[in-house]
């Protein structure tokens, strides 16, 4: 039986090689990997140099991240950052903002405006 991130990371695997990023030897070689060090099938593409950021965007259902999304959007961060610092979350539990803050990739003033509620 499948667990729910193996069949997860199956669909993903499929949509990339779908979209012409990957090959059916190197989505094996990227769950055998997963498996292994307890990454996320889009990580071990793109530390293995398969992909880009762009290009795995594109096949991943959308950011959980709301003010991630926000941020970027905007044009605060960029993609390698909000991803860098969403596995950081992951595996550290802290917040988002608090992160690429600690990171030097958004100024404490920017964060705040973003969590702070704005009234009138």
């Amino acid at each position: 039986m499948q667990t729910v991130r193996q069949f997860s990371s199956s669909l993903i695997g499929q949509r990339l090689i779908e979209a012409g990023y990957l090959t059916e030897e190197k989505l094996r070689e990227a769950l055998k990997a997963q498996t292994e060090t307890g990454l996320l099938l889009g990580e071990v593409c793109l530390l293995k140099g398969w992909l880009s950021y762009p290009q795995l965007k594109e096949c991943l259902p959308s950011l959980r991240s709301r003010l991630g999304e926000r941020l970027l959007a905007l044009g605060y961060i960029t993609i390698e950052q909000l991803w860098l610092a969403l596995l950081e979350q992951r595996h550290s539990g802290h917040k988002l903002g608090e992160i690429l803050v600690e990171r030097g990739w958004l100024d404490r003033a920017v964060l705040d405006n973003f969590i702070t509620p704005s009234f009138g």
